[in-house]
């Protein structure tokens, strides 16, 4: 009898130490983070980063594995893949999705972007002002923005007249600018460019001087064209699926939520790198660089005029302050503009 009892004990004890024992596993959270982005390039690498930061400083209790290159899902689809769980968390071009975020569009229309930094910092301080409830369905980590957005071509565009007809890589409201500027915008993510302006399915496109070495698209352009005055900015919103959010512990939400504020700043700073070494990458390879004179950027700036005053007309007939939201992002640009 007391050997059964003796083995019954054991037997608790064994069961008692393995439930204790793996608690700590089934615990913890695993999270997918899904990016287009090439592992070879630096927003990877900063995304992947930001992982391996959110388990270090969790001390394992949130674990991210992070999947580059749209392995997950296509660059299109990377939102609505949080929404319906495929994924956790993503790397989300707002322009990507016309329509979705009616009020955050203003962030990416040509307003003059002077840097990465200044549009990063707005797109969060935006956030903050106006809390869009455009985004409720999904719990927000961070903004961040690239640097000045101008025109890249196979053949040189010194002016309006160069421009006209010209067929450019746009996507969301900078097909508009395009064709108030007389270009024909052709639409197509970040991943088609290279191939369509290596066959002449397009003869050039809009995007910072990062995407040069980036997509190393500095192979098949011959002309960048700084028209600096109609610069806009790809805005990106990095999501995490609101379930999934309130899956985590509370103390780990305050860390994680600590770590975005950092990468915040990061972010900015690496796309303002991720220029330099563009526009570096792209003249070495002998491309032509022409700077509009000041007579010829306020033309463009005229004829896109117009964009700003239909985004408010927009708003106004969905109840949403456009006007406020325009007035603030012109400001604070202009403010931050040295």
């Amino acid at each position: 009898m007391k050997r059964c009892v003796s083995i019954v004990s054991v037997v608790l004890i064994l069961v008692v130490a393995f439930c204790f024992t793996s608690v700590p596993a089934s615990a913890q959270v695993k999270l997918r983070f899904a990016t287009f982005f090439p592992v070879s390039h630096p927003n990877a690498a900063i995304t992947a980063e930001w992982c391996k930061e959110v388990e270090k400083r969790t001390n394992g209790k949130v674990k991210v594995q992070h999947f580059p290159g749209a392995t997950l899902t296509s660059p299109q689809a990377q939102y609505d893949s949080i929404l319906t769980g495929v994924v956790d968390i993503a790397n989300c071009v707002l322009g990507y999705t016309m329509g979705k975020f009616p009020l955050s569009e203003i962030l990416d229309y040509p307003l003059g972007y002077p840097s990465g930094v200044v549009a990063t910092r707005l797109g969060n301080e935006f956030y903050k002002q106006f809390k869009p409830k455009e985004f409720d369905d999904v719990k927000v980590m961070y903004f961040h923005a690239q640097g000045p957005g101008i025109l890249h071509t196979r053949k040189p565009v010194k002016n309006l007249d160069d421009l006209k007809g010209m067929k450019i890589r746009t996507f969301g409201s900078n097909a508009k600018m395009m064709s108030m500027l007389g270009g024909s915008p052709v639409a197509m993510p970040m991943g088609d460019a290279y191939d369509a302006l290596s066959k002449g399915v397009a003869d050039g496109l809009l995007c910072g001087y990062e995407a040069l070495k980036g997509w190393k698209l500095g192979e098949v352009i011959k002309s960048t064209t700084e028209n600096y005055g109609t610069a806009y900015t790809a805005t990106f919103v990095i999501a995490m699926n609101k379930a999934k959010w309130n899956s985590i512990p509370p103390d780990a939400q305050k860390v994680i939520e600590e770590i975005n504020q950092e990468f915040i700043e990061k972010q900015g700073k690496l796309w303002d790198k991720m220029d330099q070494d563009g526009k570096e990458f792209s003249t070495k390879r002998g491309n032509q660089v022409i700077k509009l004179s000041a007579e010829e950027n306020q033309k463009w700036v005229t004829k896109i005029e117009p964009l700003f005053a239909e985004y408010v007309k927009k708003m106004k007939e969905k109840s949403l302050p456009g006007d406020k939201a325009l007035k603030f992002v012109r400001e604070y640009i202009k403010k931050n503009t040295k």
